[in-house]
């Protein structure tokens, strides 16, 4: 335990000096606690759930019902490669980013992840996405869960808990497996930020070699006052892949989070194994085998032909139902069975993808902005929410292209 609160304490002396160069200030030893918005801004995604809790009306604009976040991890065919990928789905705002390599000199045997490569944003400590690879061997996503049921934030306190920014931080570096970074993540639960994690650990498995039995991928779901987490390398055996996208997967959350009332109000797209991300990752998965095919499947979006992008609306489909959304697609004035359906600020703003070798070297391939190709790309030009939303330092087209980061560093998993 000792361990664990000297980390937390090393993640404010971190923070601390980030707002102190920040400012300019002369270094000084200790710890500020000081209302920053450096502080702020890592709390961004614990705030999603401290406004629901506090009550604070959202700005609607802010404010969707979409999915936040595709993920997927894949065994290619004969087990040649494992390979795993995230998308992060949010406001059109949200596209500066920076992809970071953190490596602190920390002793390797309390630290097995000194070293951390990540997809971040300006001013964060963590990935926020997330997509994080360590030097541990462990690679992990998240998708966010939504909280349906406004009262289990009565387990929210100010007191006693950590925020998931802390906590994703301290597993990311203290963690040797995927069992041991679910242990530790779960402790002190703030019920901020409540997500799907899913933790793949490299170091257990071996390309053309069969899957070990155990210990290979964990999933961890988090809600106010409860967390799950199980092994599921049995299901990456059974069915070579694990979707992720924003609903959860233990049959205790999905009840205890409100998403089964959710599902009987507005239907299969709150469903597991049912929504139009669910089915299309079911129908597509078998087409990945390398980081090409799995680059294609996670930037997917054919939202007028696919048929599972279909639903009783007007138009009678949604850019929303893409592994890559792009809720800037949908007119305005469409009909949709609920907001988060229809042409709203939020979409696809990314890809991030690695596979057993490029993690090796805690590589990966990233792609910034929204899809493109089967649709337009992303113009701020022409989006009606351009005054609505701020997007200072923004291109005004966001047609990029991938392309695979190599560290200067040497750093390896």
């Amino acid at each position: 335990l000792d361990s664990l609160h000297s980390k937390v304490n090393r993640t404010y002396h971190q923070l601390t000096g980030l707002i102190d160069g920040y400012e300019a200030r002369p270094i000084a030893p200790g710890i500020s606690y000081e209302m920053h918005p450096v502080l702020l801004m890592n709390w961004n995604g614990d705030f999603y759930d401290l406004e629901k809790k506090l009550n604070k009306s959202r700005d609607p604009v802010q404010d969707q019902l979409g999915g936040r976040c595709s993920g997927l991890i894949k065994v290619a065919p004969n087990n040649a490669d494992l390979l795993i990928s995230q998308v992060t789905m949010s406001g059109f705002q949200n596209m500066l980013r920076v992809l970071k390599l953190y490596k602190f000199g920390y002793d390797k045997e309390f630290f097995p992840g000194y070293a951390t490569s990540m997809a971040s944003y300006p001013g964060l400590l963590y990935s926020s996405d997330d997509f994080a690879l360590m030097s541990s061997g462990l690679a992990v996503i998240e998708t966010t869960i939504s909280v349906f049921d406004v009262s289990l934030f009565n387990n929210t306190q100010a007191v006693g808990q950590l925020p998931t920014w802390i906590r994703a931080i301290v597993a990311n570096q203290m963690a040797r497996d995927a069992r041991e970074w679910c242990k530790i993540y779960a402790k002190y639960n703030s019920g901020t930020y409540n997500n799907q994690w899913a933790v793949l650990d490299y170091n257990k498995f071996t390309p053309n070699k069969p899957l070990p039995e155990y210990g290979l991928f964990y999933v961890l779901e988090q809600l106010p006052g409860t967390v799950v987490y199980e092994d599921l390398t049995w299901f990456l055996e059974k069915y070579s892949y694990f979707p992720s996208y924003n609903i959860p997967y233990f049959k205790k959350i999905t009840q205890i989070s409100g998403f089964i009332n959710q599902g009987k109000k507005l239907g299969d797209w709150f469903v597991w194994g049912k929504s139009p991300r669910a089915r299309i990752f079911e129908r597509d998965h078998h087409t990945v085998t390398d980081l090409d095919s799995l680059t294609k499947l996670m930037r997917y979006n054919n939202y007028q032909k696919d048929e599972f992008s279909r639903c009783n609306c007007n138009p009678p489909y949604s850019a929303e139902a893409g592994i890559s959304a792009r809720g800037d697609l949908n007119p305005a004035n469409g009909t949709y069975e609920f907001p988060g359906q229809g042409h709203v600020n939020h979409g696809a703003l990314d890809y991030k993808g690695t596979n057993a070798s490029m993690m090796k070297k805690l590589e990966f391939r990233a792609q910034g902005g929204p899809t493109w190709g089967t649709v337009p790309p992303f113009r701020w030009s022409t989006f009606d929410f351009k005054d609505k939303v701020k997007h200072i330092g923004h291109p005004d087209e966001w047609k990029f292209d991938w392309f695979d980061l190599k560290w200067e560093t040497d750093v390896h998993a």
